[in-house]
């Protein structure tokens, strides 16, 4: 028996996507215009936007570091944010080595092997791309992470190691010149989950520019982005530790005919049903017979895709039963 001999590598891009779903509406390729196939793109843009309200697609949750600043209680989320599902506040360890700093680098000697779990720059001028190195003899250096941004003066930048082994020696390098006020090498951390408040809750809060450790938080789905309320506002302290936000974020935008589309292989007959539905009720020469068949299609489809969407973890149920008093 010959088999392909590969998983998962046939590229079902945007074009492909596309040519699908108007098959299905029993449309010949040769008949769909120019303008079929932007309104077809459009209509898998708002589908995949929809995937974000009844569930939260498995592949769009991701861990991301907010920084913090002293008298500042609102913190900005990244654009494309839906939902927060939890933040903790890391308290970090910082580690104190022998440093020598070049226009072009920082270097740190701990004189015994250290581990290096996260890295704080607070930058003076605007940030530069960096990469982050770690070795034992100061001559052979191993490339742990890099770091891209573009932050403003005065704001902070925090980059999690995901190899955290000790090493003696650590360094931060540039291709541009670095422009920073503090650089902050974490060790070992201790991340404390914090209350989450509703708006009542966080209105009600008599002095909002308190400042001390922040314990709570009321998320804000606002325009343009969402915002994370603390509560009490951030201390001197906190510039030093970090926030550590899972979110739920939008599926990557659609692009061009030839890109792909951010979603697993398990999930693309959903999106080509979903899309054959939506797209015969914009094209006036599709038969109205086929619409109930093809809305058919999709509810199964994408109910299948959602069914197989999870992580195979047990699921727990604890009812807050509270005492009744009079």
């Amino acid at each position: 028996m010959a088999l392909s001999g590969t998983v998962s590598s046939t590229s079902f891009n945007v074009n492909k996507i596309v040519d699908t779903a108007f098959r299905r509406c029993r449309l010949p390729l040769p008949s769909v215009t120019a303008e079929m196939q932007s309104y077809a793109r459009d209509a898998l843009y708002l589908w995949l936007s929809e995937l974000a309200n009844p569930r939260t697609p498995s592949w769009c949750i991701e861990k991301i570091l907010l920084p913090m600043y002293q008298g500042q209680p609102t913190v900005p989320m990244p654009t494309g944010t839906v939902e927060l599902l939890n933040l903790n506040y890391r308290v970090v360890q910082a580690l104190e080595p022998m440093t020598v700093t070049a226009p072009t680098s920082y270097w740190a000697d701990f004189t015994e092997a250290s581990t290096v779990t996260s890295v704080g720059i607070k930058w003076a001028g605007t940030a530069v791309n960096v990469t982050f190195e770690v070795s034992d003899d100061n001559a052979t250096w191993t490339t742990i992470t890099t770091s891209e941004t573009s932050v403003s003066a005065g704001e902070w930048t925090w980059t999690d190691m995901p190899k955290a082994n000790p090493y003696r020696y650590f360094r931060i390098i540039a291709a541009e010149v670095l422009v920073y006020s503090q650089v902050v090498l974490g060790g070992l951390y201790q991340e404390i989950p914090m209350g989450r408040l509703n708006r009542d809750t966080f209105v009600a809060q008599s002095n909002k520019m308190f400042q001390s450790r922040p314990t709570t938080y009321w998320f804000q789905r606002d325009l343009p982005e969402p915002v994370i309320n603390l509560w009490p506002a951030p201390n001197s302290a906190a510039e030093e530790h970090t926030l550590v936000a899972w979110r739920h974020r939008h599926i990557m935008d659609v692009g061009t005919q030839r890109s792909d589309v951010e979603v697993p292989q398990r999930w693309q007959e959903a999106m080509v049903a979903n899309l054959a539905a939506k797209l015969a009720l914009e094209t006036p020469s599709v038969d109205l017979n086929l619409i109930p068949v093809l809305k058919q299609e999709a509810t199964v489809a994408l109910q299948t895709a959602r069914d197989g969407d999870n992580d195979g973890s047990s699921t727990f149920i604890q009812p807050n039963i509270l005492g009744y008093t009079r």
